[in-house]
Order: structure tokens, then C-alpha cells, then sequence
């Protein structure tokens, strides 16, 4: 519910010109959404009722409340196309959450399946935290737009993201990695926000796209390594 409230204030700041503080209850959103599962499984009060629940409050938090600080903070002068740009985060970040929904084995996951619907959202609001911070305008209107694209298609792909790291001490060594990580990353936003937010954001969105890259890489001098041999034969 408090997801779901920082979402809905979130467009009320947009609707109000309030562009930065709706980008920063957007993230604060994600924050609490991060959080409430871990929450609810730590207490054993984890459901299906919650999964829906939550996937509702994400539509509001990280497809309305972008999609509306998007329009009016950068595309109200496009008309018709301004309206379609700015609509892609809700339509896709729908879609992705009722796949998700559907195809969810339990409740809980090893990886997430596209882009994560929250990790879209804080991306996109602060991009333009960080443009408004250094220039007091959105400086890069025409990279905004890719952005968005980006990471609207990005959400209903098959290209697998990392799930945020157990904090479990029996963890294995790969989970360990994914703490510090989030360790470090957690402790530069608190000290440098409107700077670290976005570059670590746009880290993660870029990981999922990378790895896959990797792996049909390996894949291919696996394959091109079996030909060779066979060959020798």
C-alpha cells in the first residue's frame, strides 16, 4: 500500500509540475517494493494474494506514475506522438507483470524473465533527476526518448535479470557477490543520489542485454570448437 500511495503521489506531482519529486516517490516506490516481499517472506506471511496484490500496485508506481512524468516533463509539446511515447512504460510494464504473474512457480524465482518492471521505472525518473541536477533542464531530450524505448521493449523480452541478493548467511558464493554489490551500490546513492542512482540503474538494465550476449557468444565458440574437433576426427 505504501508502493502503491508513492505512486499515486508520484502523479500527482506530475499533474502539479513537481517533475523531480515525482521522479524520487517513483524511486522510493521501488525501494518499498523491494522490501515488502522480503518482508512478508522473512515473516512467513508471503501469498498468492500478495503477488496480486503487488503486481496491481506496480502497474500505478512503475507504469502510470512514469508514464505520467514522462508526458508532462518532456513529451506534452509532441501531441499524438508525445502520448504513445509516454504510454510505452505502462503498456509494456503491464504486459510484463501479467506474464510474470502467469508463469510464476511458487513464490520465488532464481531470475527475472525481461527487464523488471520497477528497474524500468527508476531508471527512466532518474535519468531526468540527473539532468535537472546538472543542467536544472532535460539536457538530453533525444537519449530520454531512446531510454524509454529501451527499456519498455527490454520488459517483455526473455533476457533473463539478476533477482536481488538473499541476505540469508548460509548464502552461496555468487549470492555473496550479489550483496556486496548491492552493499556498495546501496551506500553510493545514499551519499551521491542524484548522481549514482541513474548510472547504477542504467548498469543493471545494460547486465541483462550483456550476459545474454556472453552466453550466445560461449555458446557459438562451443559449437564452432565441437566442428573443429569432429573435423580432426
Amino acid at each position: 500500500m505504501a508502493n502503491m500511495f508513492c505512486g499515486y503521489f508520484s502523479m500527482i506531482s506530475s499533474t502539479g509540475g513537481k517533475f523531480v519529486q515525482a521522479a524520487w516517490l517513483i524511486v522510493a516506490a521501488a525501494v518499498l517494493d523491494t522490501l515488502d516481499g522480503k518482508i512478508a517472506r522473512f515473516a512467513k506471511v508471503d501469498s498468492r494474494f500478495g503477488v496480486e496484490y503487488d503486481s496491481l500496485a506496480d502497474v500505478i508506481s512503475f507504469g502510470a506514475a512514469p508514464s505520467l512524468l514522462i508526458y508532462y516533463a518532456a513529451f506534452l509539446n509532441w501531441g499524438t506522438m508525445g502520448l504513445l511515447i509516454s504510454f510505452g512504460p505502462l503498456v509494456f510494464g503491464s504486459i510484463r507483470l501479467a506474464r510474470f504473474n502467469i508463469r510464476l512457480k511458487g513464490l520465488t524465482k532464481d531470475y527475472f524473465e525481461g527487464l523488471p518492471i520497477p528497474a524500468a521505472a527508476v531508471t527512466i525518473s532518474t535519468f531526468f533527476v540527473i539532468n535537472q541536477y546538472f543542467w536544472g533542464y532535460l539536457r538530453w531530450e533525444k537519449v530520454y526518448l531512446f531510454i524509454i524505448i529501451a527499456v519498455s521493449v527490454l520488459m517483455v523480452t526473455s533476457i533473463r535479470y539478476e533477482t536481488p541478493p538473499s541476505f540469508s548467511l548460509q548464502s552461496g558464493k555468487e549470492n555473496r557477490i550479489k550483496f556486496l554489490v548491492f552493499v556498495l551500490g546501496s551506500a553510493a546513492v545514499i551519499i551521491f543520489p542524484q548522481e549514482a542512482f541513474f548510472p547504477l540503474a542504467a548498469g543493471y538494465v545494460l547486465s541483462g542485454p550483456l550476459n545474454f550476449t556472453i552466453k550466445v557468444l560461449r555458446g557459438g565458440n562451443q559449437t564452432e570448437s565441437k566442428k573443429n574437433k569432429d573435423a580432426e576426427k
